[in-house]
């Protein structure tokens, strides 16, 4: 939207972004905040101008009444940065290496942006794959040559071994730092300029953008593929300024494995257990005080296990391993820091008395008819309890 906005004052400011939420508040709260209102209710959005690098903010209250020739013009178009937010202007000029070599060339802008941003993921395999690659094998070797160290154990020759592996790392991380830096001066040769609602021309560079769209242009087709690629792109990208953009993938695959280890580690537990204390021990009070204290269990906070999993999982036992498997990575933690294994026993703990008392309470609801038959039938306890009962296949035959 561009529209023309009167402040209370009288003063008339344009203004481009877009609506984000709506609300009615009474007049007098407004009137607290020394602004000039009429009537009793006042109407007001919420506007998105973006352009935080040049206003200081990204969204701003306006009233509904303020807001003078509201228009949606196909031209205006949304530019979603690596930083500083969303850009909204009107295209001016495309640049390449600061000249002009076409003017409000849309076509042409989509072009030169894929060019970007095709380097850009080439940069970024490169940094992320690569280098990440070779600084795993210098600490490798850091780390080998710690532990000789520490075992009295560093020869000359393992000395020289180290020194020759190292400087092969070297020798390839330097190549790949030369390619980074003809990269880098690629992907900054494009730019654009673009006109703000002030009326000034700001430059931007393509290395910054992720994408531009123009959204009062899109069709209803080419909205649906958009909210489908931008939802995409939300459940399958890593996130970028400070976590308000970008996408939430590292969050859902750390949930789906925690989620995975934990079962793998409280089903078999919870459930032998529950068949244990429903069908094998005792009913004495041992059996009893056990119940008792899985019940207590399953009510404890969570924060409680939270703290007992950052006290005995990362400190006393990732600790323990890592003086005696880990001395050569020491001071730096090796498991003595919270993981994806520690969360996953943490929320295992927490888990365990709840599939104890629903496996417990499954197993009660069969009737004792059904278990005696089976045994009647010269079934173990066993087969009674996890296959099918001989007594019930006897009684549809």
């Amino acid at each position: 939207m561009d529209a023309e906005y009167v402040e209370p004052d009288g003063t008339t400011i344009p203004l481009i972004g877009e609506i984000d939420d709506e609300e009615t508040v009474p007049a007098s709260r407004l009137r607290e905040l020394g602004l000039t209102v009429e009537g009793e209710w006042v109407t007001r959005y919420l506007l998105k101008t973006g352009n935080r690098d040049l206003l200081g903010l990204d969204f701003r209250w306006v009233q509904a009444s303020g807001l003078q020739n509201q228009r949606y013009p196909e031209e205006l178009m949304v530019v979603e940065r690596r930083e500083w937010g969303n850009f909204y202007g009107y295209l001016s000029a495309v640049k390449e290496n600061g000249k002009i070599v076409s003017e409000g060339a849309w076509e042409d802008l989509q072009k030169r942006l894929e060019r970007a941003l095709a380097i850009f993921d080439e940069i970024r395999s490169i940094e992320k794959y690569e280098i990440g690659k070779i600084n795993y094998g210098l600490e490798r070797l850091r780390l080998y040559q710690r532990r000789l160290e520490l075992d009295n154990a560093l020869s000359p020759i393992k000395q020289a071994e180290i020194a020759e592996k190292k400087a092969a790392l070297e020798g390839h991380f330097e190549e790949l730092n030369q390619k980074l830096a003809q990269l880098y001066q690629d992907v900054s040769r494009d730019s654009f300029s673009a006109k703000v609602m002030d009326g000034g021309v700001v430059d931007i560079p393509l290395d910054k953008v992720v994408h531009i769209h123009r959204p009062n242009a899109m069709s209803l087709s080419d909205k649906l593929s958009f909210y489908m690629m931008k939802a995409w792109e939300f459940v399958s990208e890593d996130p970028r300024e400070a976590n308000t953009e970008g996408g939430i993938f590292p969050a859902i695959f750390g949930t789906v494995i925690m989620v995975i280890i934990m079962s793998i580690i409280v089903t078999p537990f919870g459930v032998i257990a529950a068949i244990y204390l429903h069908e094998y021990a005792k009913q004495g009070w041992v059996t009893r005080t056990i119940r008792i204290a899985v019940n207590n269990l399953a009510g404890v906070p969570s924060i409680v296990y939270g703290v007992f999993g950052l006290g005995f999982f990362v400190y006393f036992l990732g600790g323990s391993i890592d003086q005696l498997f880990f001395p050569e990575a020491l001071p730096a933690p090796t498991f003595g820091s919270p993981g994806i294994l520690w969360a996953s026993l943490t929320l295992a703990l927490l888990t365990v008395p709840v599939v104890i008392v629903s496996t417990e309470e499954g197993l009660s609801r069969i009737p004792s008819s059904i278990r005696e038959g089976s045994l009647a039938f010269n079934a173990i306890k066993l087969r009674a309890t996890t296959r099918d009962c001989p007594y019930n296949k006897s009684r549809f035959t």
